[in-house]
């Protein structure tokens, strides 16, 4: 039996690179499609229920006694505060269409049902922090976590093809490494759309109680059988939340193309040591309403949540270091206001690294 070549350290990717003027042309044909989609983000703009604007966190003040949730992830400590808490839902969903309003027992309809999820502002934040708690909470050794991209030859457009694919080749994945005598990993997978309407597939496979082991591209590649694959080592948990962010929302762009979009949709991020220019939320509009960006098996640990006075809950993150603190306001227009502000705290003796012994 082939044990898939794990004693090679190859992270190397088959993918071919693509012809001269292919890749410009391709994101020539992106950027247009780009163009007539409603931008999600614009200032002002009506999403779902809610409104969202940004605030200085050093602006905000929050007493001693108010509670705050605590919510524990791996290396990771978040502490939110809210100055609105529900007792009860504003509103209960009754029908695909339709939603009662709990307070006056009125049937309404929706007023804009998405037809993609760039039109779905809370459910893109609720998908967004989802992932990045799951990540956070069991990604904590990089040595133990191996990155992969699984990718069509074909526009392969099919959703439920996607997670039929990569069920069965899970199944001979963790077939072989068994068989090899190697840990089954635990894995958080997402799919990522791509601008001709195919999809990729990303995955974190994650290892419990030993390194990851190195696994040659090629074997890899043979075992998924339906295009091309790439196989990362994590050299730095600390950003792979964002890196993730960035495959399965942002779009990348050619620098000719920065005059087609309004500043605001654009960000400069570095990838391989590279400065990118990518439209923030742009990919968001290639996925279909309803649908289920993020799988993942059934051993990963879900984050723990407490509440408890802001005071005390500094105390719990005492000796961390201060990571990210972000702030925002919600309002419906109407007379509901909620202002969060979120503090994420690391452990001081977090260390990245860039892999394991060989196995």
């Amino acid at each position: 039996m082939l044990c898939l070549n794990i004693l090679s350290d190859a992270e190397s990717c088959s993918r071919p690179q693509p012809p001269a003027g292919g890749k410009a042309e391709q994101q020539k044909r992106q950027a247009l499609n780009l163009i007539v989609v409603p931008n999600h983000q614009k200032k002002g703009k009506r999403s779902d229920f809610l409104q969202y604007e940004k605030l200085r966190p050093e602006e905000i003040y929050i007493p001693d006694n108010d509670i705050v949730t605590v919510t524990y992830m791996g290396k990771v400590t978040e502490i939110t505060h809210m100055t609105a808490h529900n007792s009860k839902p504003r509103s209960i969903k009754v029908s695909a269409d339709e939603y009662m309003v709990t307070e006056t027992g009125e049937v309404k309809k929706y007023a804009n049902k998405s037809e993609n999820r760039s039109q779905s502002e809370s459910s893109i934040r609720k998908t967004m922090r989802r992932i990045r708690e799951l990540i956070q909470t069991n990604v904590t050794d990089p040595k133990k976590v191996r990155w992969i991209t699984l990718t069509y030859r074909e526009n392969m457009t099919d959703t439920k093809r996607l997670y039929e694919d990569f069920r069965r080749f899970n199944q001979r994945f963790i077939y072989q490494l068994t068989s090899c005598g190697i840990e089954k990993p635990s894995y958080i997978g997402s799919a990522e759309a791509q601008g001709r309407g195919s999809y990729h597939w990303h995955c974190l496979y994650i290892w419990k109680n030993s390194p990851a082991p190195f696994i040659h591209n090629d074997a890899f590649a043979d075992l998924w059988g339906h295009g091309f694959t790439k196989i990362k080592a994590l050299k730095d948990t600390d950003n792979i939340v964002n890196y993730l962010m960035c495959y399965l929302t942002d779009v990348e762009i050619a620098p000719e193309l920065k005059g087609y979009f309004p500043e605001d949709m654009l960000k400069e991020i570095t990838s391989d040591q590279q400065k990118k220019s990518v439209v923030k939320g742009g990919r968001l509009h290639m996925y279909p309403a309803n649908f289920n960006i993020i799988r993942h098996s059934n051993d990963i640990k879900y984050p723990e949540k407490v509440k408890m006075p802001y005071k005390e809950a500094l105390q719990s993150v005492k000796g961390k270091r201060l990571k990210y603190e972000t702030a925002f306001r919600m309002t419906d227009g109407e007379d509901f206001e909620n202002i969060v502000d979120r503090k994420e705290y690391i452990d001081q003796d977090f260390q990245t690294s860039e892999g394991g012994k060989n196995i």
